[in-house]
């Protein structure tokens, strides 16, 4: 998903980055008006562990007023399970280490390797309701 606007919910779907593209890409917004990314299956084919671009939304207390894009609930999957994330503070980092700068930015996530083919399909009809 691409910058999408302000206080969007994007939830409950199957994502696939390719090409150097990443599972998200958005900035933070004005206090009340951030967007929520939540549930949501991302496989980043290739070899590339990057799964989000969060711009501005890492450096913690120099947000305000700004806030960040909070995410919970994902799943990403890439080449070595080791989904990283580039932020403003620190460059590019782990899921793990963001956590620690700021535990809210994306909550109760887990990072996987890559899925077989057989296991997207899958995803996909069960978001579709085809099984």
């Amino acid at each position: 998903m691409d910058y999408g606007g302000h206080s969007s919910l994007f939830s409950s779907n199957v994502i696939i980055a390719a090409h150097g593209q990443n599972c998200l890409g958005t900035a933070s917004f004005i206090a009340g008006y951030a967007t929520q990314i939540f549930d949501n299956d991302c496989v980043v084919i290739g070899t590339r562990e990057r799964v989000d671009d969060l711009f501005e939304n890492c450096n913690g207390p120099n947000l305000a007023p700004n806030v960040p894009v909070r995410g919970y609930n994902n799943r990403f999957y890439t080449t070595k399970g080791n989904a990283t994330v580039t932020c403003d503070c620190c460059g590019e980092i782990t899921l793990a280490e963001l956590s620690k700068i700021d535990p809210t930015i994306e909550q109760n996530y887990s990072a996987f390797t890559l899925p077989t083919s057989d296991q997207i399909i899958m995803w996909g009809r069960q978001k579709l309701l085809l099984n």
